[in-house]
C-alpha cells in the first residue's frame, strides 16, 4: 500500500509542477477544441512516449497506445477513425520500437489471456518473415508496423478512403530505444 501511495504522491507533485508552469493562454486555447495535426499509434511501453520522442507540445498529436502498437481492437481502430474524420488529422504514424516486450512475449510463445488479438497480429508479423528474421524481435516489430498499416488501410473504410482521396497519409516508423532515433519506413 505504501508504494501505491508513493505513486499517487509522485503523480500529484508532477501535476502541480505542470499546472503551475503551463502557459494559461495555451490551456485556454486547448480547452476550446483540439486540433492535432497527426495521430500516432504507438506501443504502451513506458519508454516510448510519442509526444516526447517527436518533441511535440500538448494538443499537437492524437495518441493511441496499445501493447505492441496494434490496431486489432475495434476501439483502437475507431479512435484513429475519429482522429481522421472528426479532428481532420493529415497523417497517421504507426510507430513500433526496438526491444518491445509484446513482441518478445510473442516470440517466446507466452500466453497473455487478454492480448490474444495482439498475439495474433504478432504471428502475422512473424509469418511475413523468413528464417532467423522471424525470431528476431526487432525484425518482427518492424514487420508488425507493416501489418498494422495494412490493417488501417484495409479494415477501416474511413482511413482507407481518406488515403485514397489524398486527405491522409499513413507512415510507418521505428523508434530505437537505445539511440532515441525514429526511422520512417
Amino acid at each position: 500500500m505504501e508504494q501505491s501511495e508513493d505513486a499517487k504522491r509522485r503523480l500529484q507533485e508532477g501535476n502541480s509542477v505542470f499546472s503551475k508552469s503551463a502557459d494559461p493562454n495555451m490551456l485556454a486555447r486547448l480547452a476550446e477544441k483540439q486540433e492535432p495535426f497527426v495521430a500516432i499509434l504507438a506501443c504502451s511501453d513506458s519508454r516510448v512516449d510519442p509526444v516526447k520522442v517527436f518533441n511535440l507540445s500538448l494538443g499537437s498529436a492524437f495518441v493511441v497506445r496499445t501493447a505492441g502498437n496494434c490496431a486489432s481492437d475495434p476501439s483502437v481502430l475507431g479512435s484513429l477513425e475519429y482522429a481522421t474524420s472528426h479532428l481532420g488529422v493529415k497523417a497517421i504514424v504507426v510507430m513500433g520500437h526496438t526491444d518491445c516486450g509484446a513482441i518478445k512475449a510473442s516470440c517466446e510463445c507466452c500466453d497473455v489471456d487478454n492480448l490474444k488479438s495482439v498475439m495474433t497480429d504478432m504471428e502475422s508479423a512473424k509469418s511475413a518473415l523468413k528464417g532467423l528474421e522471424a525470431k528476431d524481435p526487432d525484425q518482427v516489430a518492424l514487420s508488425n508496423v507493416r501489418v498494422q498499416i495494412s490493417r488501417l488501410l484495409y479494415c477501416s473504410p474511413v482511413i482507407g478512403d481518406a488515403v485514397r482521396t489524398e486527405k491522409l497519409v499513413v507512415y510507418g516508423a521505428m523508434f530505437d530505444i537505445r539511440t532515441g532515433v525514429v526511422r520512417f519506413i
